[in-house]
């Protein structure tokens, strides 16, 4: 099943049992985190969670999928925030062309995420 079919399939109406649905679900959920989408992942989770709360290990994998969403929105803002400090850092020495300040703005980047990992490294035992 091809990622734009996951989520269509999502914003069905389920049918079913809740057994059935808290499967179906917990499938989704498994499938979104192995694709790196920690949202999809949450909500799915969240749905178990809310209307099965001990369904297999539904609720710790919730926490699991909070904390890599968390994480890879971290990263993306140093990302983000390391690209507008190395254009703004061209910008201000006066950088001759936009293919250059794009050049800062992808290093920037490059530099933002390895420097976000460094944090999230030290930060986690």
């Amino acid at each position: 099943m091809c990622g734009e079919n996951r989520n269509k399939v999502a914003k069905k109406q389920l049918t079913g049992t809740l057994e059935e649905q808290c499967s179906f679900l917990y499938q989704l959920a498994q499938e979104k985190m192995e694709d790196g989408n920690y949202t999809g992942a949450v909500y799915a989770l969240k749905e178990i969670v809310r209307h099965k709360p001990d369904y297999r290990d539904a609720a710790q994998l919730l926490e699991k999928a909070r904390r890599h969403k968390k994480a890879q929105s971290f990263r993306l803002i140093i990302s983000l925030a390391g690209a507008a400090l190395f254009v703004g850092i061209g910008s201000t020495a006066g950088v001759p062309n936009d293919l250059w300040l794009f050049v800062l703005a992808f290093a920037g980047l490059l530099v933002g995420y390895v420097f976000a990992n460094l944090i999230r490294s030290q930060a986690t035992p």
